[in-house]
């Protein structure tokens, strides 16, 4: 067997607690006793380059036994989540994988098990690494060895030469063919890059300007995956450049291959369109590090807890919206009176979210959200414009918070980033400042002390102007939640009055 080693790759040696964790002497106790079993992929990749752990540790293990009946034992055992799936495809080896999820706030594993099958174990596992996508994650140690805290000689089976390839900085294809039997492996290999600070070798670039297209196979649900990690990203920005340098990004979402057609955004962008929404992701990212700079923490207390699909959150969201926030301007782009204009680009640009999300599966939660925040991202500017003429009355503070109020932290830190991104001055920067921190102060010391509902339902608006069920009674009602938040209308008394005044 060691002839096969040597003749497809290599062997090389490490101490094995460089690969330990505790919950592995869990996962050794639960396996079959004459069972094998192997840490794989990004686990190991990430201990050799000395990357932190983190809060999100993800482990790939390859079995020789029944992946189900470990994973089983093992969610039991430490009490967490099982779950089971399988995977479609003629050329996946691992079509059957388990997956344990263990929650330890602020930690979160996830342990996927799949089977070696063969009779001939290092064989069988050289051919399944032989099958993935990059020899950085083409390499695997023994559970046995890592357990064996006095061996200094774990093996590190690496058939397609990865400790040599990280040692250069590369992130290489195992093989072209391997890209093109699974497309979403197009956008790991951009993701990977700018993780882990590797280059990309020229021939997966060759690759992507050639076959690019087949990511139209992938699957929707596999498509997002990848793209919410890429936006977990603090760097995502980079990421989402060079899918976009190299047309990945207009192969996912089409509407992004126009952005180039708008060169100039009018006498309010300094920049062109591709180079702004990048430049607004870029500074998004710096401002949600620093969101405690900008917003007080009673706007932040539910930041970053939204679930969505299991491993991501809100954050990953409020990016997606920049990337997207100006998709429908080159669907809007006209010259009127000498300017340049977009013209509700805000609320088509929400219905073309709304159809991707539709179709790469988002979930109906994060499709809504998305498509929100693209509908009302200029909401925040508009608010300034007022508040520097004087005009921002509290019935406009008001339905700012009505209408807006679940995502006003994300609006608002979504504005910063835009601002700057649009090249504004430190002037109208400090001005949409101020503004966020007049619609703050205004909901802490006035909105609270507003009524909640109107002081008249419908039933009680009908009998006393003497009209039945219709679009006049909304009216009314309206009239009378404003005037309530003007401050005109106080009590139930004055209420009636206000009504009956409309009437005459």
């Amino acid at each position: 067997m060691e002839e096969v080693l040597f003749e497809k790759g290599i062997k090389h040696t490490a101490h094995g607690l460089n690969f330990y964790m505790t919950y592995f002497d869990d996962i050794a106790k639960v396996l079959p006793r004459e069972a094998y079993c192997f840490i794989v992929g990004g686990w190991v990749r990430d201990r050799l380059l000395g990357e932190p752990v983190g809060f999100y540790i993800d482990v790939d293990l390859m079995v020789t036994c029944d992946p189900k009946e470990v994973g089983k034992k093992l969610a039991e055992k430490i009490g967490g989540s099982y779950f089971e799936f399988e995977k479609k495809s003629l050329f996946l080896r691992r079509s059957t994988v388990t997956t344990v999820v263990l929650k330890v706030p602020p930690y979160k594993y996830r342990f996927d098990f799949a089977q070696i099958k063969g009779k001939n174990v290092e064989r069988a596992l050289i051919e399944d690494l032989l099958s993935r996508d990059y020899t950085a994650n083409a390499m695997a140690v023994s559970i046995d060895d890592v357990l064996s805290i006095g061996a200094k000689q774990t093996i590190i089976y690496d058939p397609a030469h990865g400790v040599e390839d990280l040692e250069s900085g590369l992130l290489r294809p195992v093989s072209l063919k391997n890209l093109e039997e699974d497309p979403v492996r197009i956008l790991r290999g951009f993701r990977l890059a700018v993780e882990k600070r590797l280059n990309l070798t020229e021939d997966f670039y060759q690759f992507v300007e050639k076959k690019g297209h087949i990511l139209r196979k992938a699957s929707p649900e596999r498509i997002t995956l990848e793209l919410f990690k890429i936006l977990k990203n603090n760097n995502s920005y980079r990421v989402l450049q060079d899918l976009y340098n190299h047309g990945v990004l207009q192969v996912l979402f089409p509407d992004t291959a126009r952005w180039k057609d708008v060169k100039d955004q009018g006498e309010h962008h300094l920049y062109p369109l591709e180079e702004h929404v990048f430049k607004v992701l870029e500074t998004l990212e710096k401002v949600i590090l620093e969101r405690d700079r900008y917003l007080p923490a009673e706007l932040l207390q539910d930041f970053g807890k939204m679930e969505v699909h299991g491993e991501f959150s809100d954050v990953e969201l409020l990016k997606l919206s920049a990337l997207f926030h100006d998709i429908a301007k080159p669907h809007t782009f006209e010259i009127r009176n000498g300017k340049v204009t977009f013209y509700n680009h805000d609320s088509l640009g929400a219905d073309i979210v709304k159809r991707y999300g539709r179709s790469y599966r988002w979930g109906e939660e994060a499709t809504d959200f998305v498509s929100k925040l693209v509908r009302e991202h200029l909401r925040p500017f508009y608010l300034r414009e007022s508040l520097s003429k004087g005009q921002l009355t509290d019935r406009g503070r008001a339905n700012f918070w009505k209408e807006c109020g679940h995502i006003a932290p994300y609006l608002f830190l979504h504005a910063i980033a835009d601002a700057v991104g649009s090249g504004d001055s430190e002037g109208e920067i400090e001005k949409l400042l101020q503004t966020i921190h007049d619609l703050v102060e205004f909901k802490r010391e006035k909105l609270s002390k507003l009524p909640v509902k109107p002081l008249l339902d419908g039933k009680e608006i009908m009998e006393l102007v003497g009209i039945g069920p219709g679009p006049e009674v909304g009216r009314i009602k309206r009239a009378l939640e404003e005037a309530q938040i003007e401050g005109r209308v106080k009590t139930k008394e004055e209420a009636i009055d206000f009504v009956l005044s409309l009437k005459q």
